[in-house]
């Protein structure tokens, strides 16, 4: 069974990824229904930031339709991606799943393969997700094949790799992936490095090196707060609170689980 921090990781790993990375790269002179589907995606990722995934799942399907009738490739991939993003996030894997397998079985449409990458990137969270270690492994390998030039997912796979790590209880190789995520992730998206971050401090404290995982939890803290993102916050603040009760500081990790009760009680309202 995994843990709390480990199962939030994976939901959350390609949050803003294939909003930003695999965004529609749409000509300079766009036809009424493409910039419809622009406009619904877009509303659809701030949804999505806010956690009304309900509406970001309707508007994602409205941006799919769209794209769809008018063929566009960059879009229908897009769409596909986000859509198996927020079921995820609602907990309905095989819904995602279902999404994912559209991309990647189509006979028809011939994706980038930045976005077949994306997709098995995706496939190996879920399955993780599910606690099928091999099969995440699987799908990270085939991430890595689609990866190939002008491929700006390295990182992603690299945190895809430090999760598996993780949940086999492998402290090495976990160090060793997630140190290479945070470097590949730098000049990335800033929620990717977080999360790069984030996975070496859970390396760090499942390496028993304890006093390793406060600063860089420390670190990713403030980024996570620029980005305005509470549930990782939350994660942090409850990191800091595992890694202090390792190094007998009791009280302070009072301090940061009741900072992050606090959190949680704002979300729920």
């Amino acid at each position: 069974m995994m843990n709390t921090f480990f199962r939030r990781s994976i939901v959350l790993l390609l949050a803003l990824l294939l909003l930003s990375a695999c965004s529609h790269e749409a000509p300079l002179v766009r036809s009424a229904r493409q910039e419809q589907a622009i406009d619904f995606n877009l509303r659809a990722q701030r949804a999505f930031m806010r956690g009304d995934y309900q509406t970001a799942t309707d508007l994602y399907e409205s941006a799919l339709q769209l794209d769809s009738a008018i063929e566009n490739i960059d879009g229908i991939a897009v769409n596909l991606l986000n859509l198996a993003k927020v079921n995820q996030a609602l907990g309905k894997p095989a819904v995602a799943q279902r999404y994912l397998d559209r991309l990647l079985s189509d006979k028809a449409l011939r994706y980038p393969l930045v976005h077949l990458a994306a997709a098995a990137t995706q496939y190996g969270l879920i399955r993780l997700q599910a606690g099928d270690v091999t099969a995440a492994k699987s799908w990270a390998d085939k991430a890595v094949g689609y990866c190939l030039s002008d491929c700006k997912l390295n990182g992603v796979i690299a945190n895809l790799r430090a999760n598996i790590a993780i949940q086999s209880n492998d402290a090495d190789q976990a160090v060793y992936w997630s140190e290479h995520a945070v470097s590949a992730n730098k000049s990335e998206t800033q929620v990717e490095y977080a999360n790069a971050i984030r996975l070496l401090a859970q390396s760090k404290l499942l390496k028993r090196e304890f006093r390793a995982a406060p600063p860089l939890l420390e670190e990713v803290l403030g980024i996570d707060k620029i980005l305005g993102l509470p549930d990782k916050i939350r994660q942090d603040l409850l990191l800091l609170a595992q890694a202090q009760d390792k190094l007998g500081g009791a009280e302070l990790a009072a301090q940061y689980r009741e900072r992050a009760a606090r959190i949680a009680a704002t979300s729920l309202k």
